[in-house]
């Protein structure tokens, strides 16, 4: 984190073995969308285990993209993935959170007459350590991070790197969102059209806005925050 980098997007150098981020990017995407399918069909003599193993289906593998591609990248990586957070990115991330989360609202009105239909539903509060991680740490801390990191830093890096100059913005942003969407998607039922538009269209616009937000500031401060504040801004009223 505080890795200064300048405010206008990225640089067009391409750093060394920049190629090379695009092959552990797509494995992650692809393995962990293959795991979400996995632990979304199993049934679990324990069904508290269900929440927190959908989560590190997904993050082990994008993590794990993220190391290797770092590896292959040395000591510019972090500066290549635009890892740094400054004063003003809380200002944009809290904007363009609230902004994707007022689309989402909307959008739940078209698709289901009301806000918050395919909202999340924590059943009766047992404050303990599951309760903390599934409600609190895993869906409004840790996965806004770790998506962030693969979604706006690895995927948008690789893609912006590798694409000519006069398209690498628009086709960066668009497979950065796009492939976030698709992630969320996996584990619904596809034959609900209604929750499939409704998640898909308010995932898409999300991931669109928080690449836009990347690369706009050249960091990925303001995407995190950005995705804080729109997981958030679900999460928080169903505790409530």
């Amino acid at each position: 984190m505080g890795i200064t980098t300048e405010t206008a997007g990225p640089s067009r150098v391409r750093p060394r073995h920049v190629g090379s981020a695009l092959t552990p990017a797509a494995i992650g995407i692809v393995l962990a969308m293959v795991l979400i399918v996995v632990v979304d069909s199993t049934q679990f003599a324990d069904a508290r285990w269900a929440l927190p193993l959908s989560y590190l289906c997904v993050w082990i593998p994008l993590l794990g993209a993220i190391v290797v591609a770092g590896w292959a990248h040395g000591a510019s990586f972090w500066r290549w993935l635009r890892f740094s957070v400054r004063g003003i990115d809380l200002i944009w991330g809290l904007g363009v959170g609230l902004l994707a989360r007022t689309v989402a609202s909307l959008i739940e009105i078209l698709g289901y007459g009301s806000i918050g239909s395919a909202g999340v539903r924590l059943g009766d509060t047992v404050y303990d350590a599951w309760w903390l991680f599934g409600a609190l740490l895993a869906p409004v801390l840790l996965a806004p991070v770790i998506e962030e990191l693969f979604f706006r830093g690895l995927v948008l890096r690789a893609v912006y790197g590798r694409v000519a100059a006069r398209w690498a913005a628009p086709i960066a942003i668009a497979v950065s969102g796009l492939t976030f969407a698709l992630m969320h998607l996996v584990a619904l039922d596809l034959s609900d059209l209604a929750t499939v538009a409704v998640v898909g269209s308010s995932t898409l616009i999300f991931g669109l806005a928080a690449a836009s937000l990347s690369l706009a500031t050249g960091r990925i401060g303001g995407a995190m925050i950005a995705h804080v504040t729109f997981n958030a801004l679900v999460i928080v009223p169903a505790l409530l």
